[in-house]
Order: structure tokens, then C-alpha cells, then sequence
């Protein structure tokens, strides 16, 4: 009941990835579209994963992201990063990834972080695994766990000593991504 309020309220949305969510699923109290939605297929099981944000009067924004799955049917979220980490982060882009050796698949985000303006950037990703549940639900979860690779997960672009970071692009950040998972 309380998704069906959510669903009919008069929305506050603008820009033009309006269009590529149903109306039905525009949610009212965000201002943004931090990233165009993406589309995921895992084992014949299809889902959207939703990237939305405000933004406060501070200027600090928050990002969630929203796993639309069950013939549009389901609504989770599977990941939120609060004003307080996000403020100064740009969300560079979000991209589905398959896993090549394992045969796995995953939503990553690469985040952009401003040190200083047009000298010093730092650039981190992570990592939402899609899964299929017990319930033959496809479903996206967030863990960072042991795994030793995501905890590497920062490097930095600094253009007073030339030194660039490998993955500060989502092209980048897949190459990075192939030859890490093929160790």
C-alpha cells in the first residue's frame, strides 16, 4: 500500500531520462537522476537498476539505488550512499559487468571524488552483485565482505606529476576489471 502512495504522488522529477522510467515508478521526493537506469538480464531473469539522488540545501546530495525486478512487479533497495559520503562525489557512471571467468554479473558504480579542482581527482567503484534468490526472485545486493579486490578500490589522477588512474572511465574501469578477475 505504502508503494502504491509513492507510485501515484505528483512526482518532482526533471531532466531527460524522465522518459525512460515507467510513471508509475518515478518516486516524489527525488530531484535527480544521478544515472541513467539500467537494464540487467542474469540466468533469464530480467531487472532495472534505478540511480536517484537529491540534492539538500547544503549541496550535498545522497545516491540510492532501486532494483525494479518480478515483471516490474518489485521494488528493492539495494544500495544507499548517504549526504555525508556523496557530497563531494560525482557518480562517473554505472555499467551491468560479466564476470568472464565465473560467468557472474554485477552492477558497478565509478565514483569521481574532487581533491583539489584540475590537479587531484580520486576514483573508486563498487560492486552490487545480482543474484537469484531462493524464490526465483532476481535480486541486486551490496557486500563488501573479505574480498581483498574490492577493498583496492581507490587511485588517483594527479596532472602536476602525470600520474593517472587506470580506471577513471567505465571503459578503463572494465579493462581493470577483466584483468583483475582473470588472476
Amino acid at each position: 500500500m505504502l508503494l502504491s502512495l509513492i507510485f501515484t504522488m505528483p512526482n518532482a522529477y526533471s531532466g531527460e531520462h524522465l522518459d525512460s522510467i515507467p510513471e508509475e515508478y518515478q518516486f516524489p521526493k527525488y530531484n535527480n537522476i544521478a544515472h541513467p537506469p539500467i537494464n540487467v538480464e542474469y540466468k533469464g531473469h530480467k531487472g532495472t537498476a534505478l540511480f536517484l539522488s537529491n540534492t539538500f540545501e547544503d549541496g550535498k546530495r545522497n545516491l540510492e539505488v532501486y532494483f525494479l525486478t518480478n515483471n516490474n512487479k518489485e521494488l528493492n533497495k539495494a544500495y544507499e550512499l548517504y549526504t555525508y559520503q556523496y557530497g563531494n562525489q560525482e557518480l562517473v557512471s554505472a555499467f551491468e559487468y560479466a564476470d568472464k571467468k565465473t560467468g557472474d554479473k554485477y552492477i558497478y558504480m565509478l565514483f569521481k571524488s574532487t581533491i583539489t579542482p584540475n590537479k587531484l581527482y580520486s576514483y573508486n567503484f563498487t560492486e552490487l552483485s545480482l543474484f537469484i534468490e531462493e524464490d526465483g526472485i532476481l535480486r541486486v545486493l551490496f557486500f563488501l565482505g573479505d574480498n581483498e579486490f574490492l577493498s583496492k578500490t581507490t587511485c588517483i589522477d594527479d596532472f602536476e606529476t602525470d600520474r593517472r588512474c587506470e580506471f577513471s572511465t567505465k571503459e578503463g574501469l572494465i579493462k581493470y576489471l577483466n584483468k583483475e578477475k582473470s588472476r
